[in-house]
């Protein structure tokens, strides 16, 4: 027979081992969860204050350091696993460059605070912009190309034309641009050609966005560069007889 004494440091051995584990456990979640929860915002700090942001601050007379060096800033804060810090202070800077947000990073942001547990802050959307952005997507998959005219009748087609052109106007030629970057869907392409058919950009008007290129050179480099997949001689055809129409003093 075994001796009580045995039996009763087994079951404490036991015990102490179960504990540990469950311990390690919940340590590997806090890990993982911290880890995800500081890719997000390091993600959503990168995607918001990027290049567009970057000249915008340095064209203006923004003075605070707390928004020059924004990205700077929650980077230190992050890797001290100052999270709610960190999202509070981009949200701050958010809020004073008065940067629109898209609806789906919005959204993200809202998330990143309800992970943590606290009250998300109230930041600007623009519904339009993103609507923007799925139509040219949703134009991608339906094969309807900006240079392909024989579909300019179409009201899927009539709809970004008149999309671009709201926010062309509400936005200014400068910020409107902002979509070259998005490089997907002929997101730029659409935004070229509804820049210069539309917004009638000055001969020598830099982009901000580049700070050396025209916006014309920029739009015009963004709508005559290959696509991946061929396109049809028509379509390519269309295109040189648009910049021939649109900026006559531009040589191909």
């Amino acid at each position: 027979m075994l001796n009580p004494k045995i039996i009763a440091n087994f079951h404490a051995t036991s015990h102490i081992q179960a504990r540990c584990g469950t311990f390690k456990k919940h340590r590997d979640l806090i890990k993982t969860f911290q880890k995800s929860l500081k890719k997000e915002i390091a993600e959503l700090s990168n995607e918001i204050l990027n290049s567009v942001w970057s000249n915008r601050i340095e064209q203006s007379n923004i003075e605070s350091l707390g928004i020059k060096n924004g990205k700077q800033i929650i980077a230190e804060y992050l890797e001290n696993r100052e999270y709610g810090i960190a999202y509070k202070h981009l949200a701050y800077i958010i809020t004073e460059c008065e940067m629109e947000l898209s609806v789906e990073r919005k959204n993200r942001m809202d998330k990143v605070a309800d992970r943590m547990n606290i009250e998300p802050v109230k930041l600007p959307t623009n519904q339009k912009g993103t609507d923007f952005l799925f139509s040219c997507k949703n134009l991608y998959l339906a094969s309807i190309h900006p240079f392909d005219f024989d579909k300019r009748n179409l009201n899927e087609y009539k709809q970004i034309v008149e999309l671009g052109k709201e926010l062309l106007a509400q936005r200014g030629i400068q910020n409107f641009l902002g979509y070259l970057m998005e490089s997907q869907y002929r997101i730029s392409v659409w935004a070229s050609m509804i820049a210069i058919e539309y917004g009638k950009p000055k001969q020598d008007e830099i982009l901000n966005l580049s700070g050396t290129e025209t916006i014309i050179n920029a739009c015009l480099e963004c709508i005559m560069k290959n696509e991946i997949e061929p396109l049809p001689a028509k379509i390519i055809d269309n295109k040189k007889n648009w910049v021939q129409k649109n900026v006559p003093q531009h040589r191909i």
